[in-house]
C-alpha cells in the first residue's frame, strides 16, 4: 500500500466573498513527484502557501505523515523546503552570502551552502551580487534556498520560470534524482505541461479551487485516451461488428477510429480474428498532458 506523505482534508480558503480553494482534498504519496496543475487563478499558489503554513485554511485539516500541521508546525516545517512566489533576497549581497546568512539564522552547517550552490549549478556565480543575477540565476538561487536543510519534502511553485532549455533540463533531472535516489517527496507546479509530463509520477489538477483529477499519469491517460485507430482488410465487416456492439466510431480515409477502453479493444481484436478479419494496426491514440489539461479544464475543443 502506498504511504501518504501529505494529506489535506477538505481545506477551504476564502478572500472576501471569493472562495479560492474549495473543500480540497489532496493525497500525495511518499517519494512521488506530484505535478500540481491548474489554470491561472485556480488556487494552486494559495494551496501551496497553506501547505507550508504561510496562511491558514478557513476550514479543513493538513496532515504530514498523519500529524496535523497546526499542532506540530515547528517540527514539520523543519523537514520542508519550499520555493513559493518570488523568493526574497538581499540584492547587495552575493549568492553565497545570502545562503550563508540563512544558515546562520537557522543554526545549520555553513558547509551546506557550497553543496546547494553546486547542486543548482551556481558555484560560478557564488561571489556575484544577486542584483546582478539574471532571472534564471535568481530562480536557481531560490531552489538552492529550498534545498538548504536537506528536506524530505520539497514544495516548488514554478521553479523553472525564466530558465533556458538547458537550465530546465538540469532542474528536471535534479528533481527526478532527488525523488528516485533520495526518496524525497516533491510537489511542483508549472505552466510548462510538457515538463511536468516528463517527470511527474502523480498529478493533482484543480480548476476554480476544486479538484478535477488526482492520481497517476498512467491512470489519467487511460481515463482520457479512449480512441483506437484500426487498419483492416475488411472495413465493412468491422463496421458491422462495431455497430452490433454499440461501439462509436468514425471513418478516416484509410482507417477506422473507434471509441472504447483497453479491455474492450483487446476483446474486439479477438472477435475480428475469429471473423477472419486481418488487423494490420490497432493503435491507441495517445493524448499529451496538454490535451488532457485543456479538455478537463474546459479550455479545449472537447470535454472528457
Amino acid at each position: 500500500m502506498t504511504n501518504i506523505e501529505i494529506e489535506t482534508l477538505q481545506i477551504t480558503k476564502t478572500y472576501d466573498t471569493e472562495t479560492v480553494v474549495n473543500n480540497l482534498s489532496l493525497n500525495i504519496p511518499s517519494g512521488s513527484i506530484y505535478g500540481f496543475l491548474g489554470p491561472n487563478g485556480a488556487g494552486k499558489t494559495t494551496t501551496m502557501r497553506m501547505l507550508v503554513g504561510l496562511i491558514k485554511p478557513d476550514d479543513g485539516i493538513i496532515r504530514y505523515r498523519g500529524k496535523e500541521l497546526q499542532k506540530h508546525k515547528k517540527a514539520i516545517l523543519k523537514n520542508i523546503g519550499c520555493f513559493i512566489d518570488t523568493p526574497s533576497y538581499y540584492p547587495h549581497l552575493t549568492g553565497y552570502e545570502n545562503l550563508k546568512y540563512i544558515q546562520k539564522v537557522i543554526n545549520l552547517p555553513i558547509s551546506e551552502v557550497d553543496r546547494v550552490l553546486d547542486v543548482v549549478n551556481l558555484t560560478f556565480a557564488k561571489n556575484k551580487k544577486v542584483k546582478e543575477y539574471s532571472l534564471g540565476m535568481r530562480q536557481r538561487l531560490g531552489l538552492a534556498f529550498s534545498l538548504l536543510n536537506d528536506p524530505d519534502i520539497i514544495i516548488l511553485d514554478e521553479p523553472t520560470n525564466g530558465l533556458d532549455p538547458e537550465g530546465i533540463h538540469e532542474i528536471r533531472n535534479l528533481l527526478i534524482n532527488l525523488s528516485k535516489y533520495e526518496k524525497k517527496t516533491i510537489i511542483v507546479s508549472s505552466h510548462n505541461l510538457a515538463e511536468i509530463e516528463s517527470m511527474a509520477t502523480h498529478i493533482g489538477m484543480i480548476n476554480q479551487g476544486n479538484m478535477i483529477y488526482e492520481g497517476t499519469l498512467r491512470d489519467l491517460y487511460e481515463k482520457t485516451s479512449n480512441e483506437y485507430t484500426l487498419i483492416v482488410n475488411e472495413p465493412e465487416k468491422v463496421k458491422e461488428i462495431l455497430n452490433s456492439h454499440s461501439i462509436t466510431y468514425r471513418e478516416n480515409l484509410n482507417d477506422i477510429v473507434m471509441q472504447t477502453n483497453p479491455e474492450a479493444a483487446a476483446e474486439l481484436n479477438k472477435i475480428f480474428a475469429n471473423h477472419g478479419i486481418k488487423v494490420f494496426e490497432l493503435t491507441q491514440s495517445k493524448k499529451t498532458l496538454e490535451d488532457v489539461f485543456l479538455s478537463l479544464t474546459g479550455k479545449g475543443s472537447e470535454s472528457v
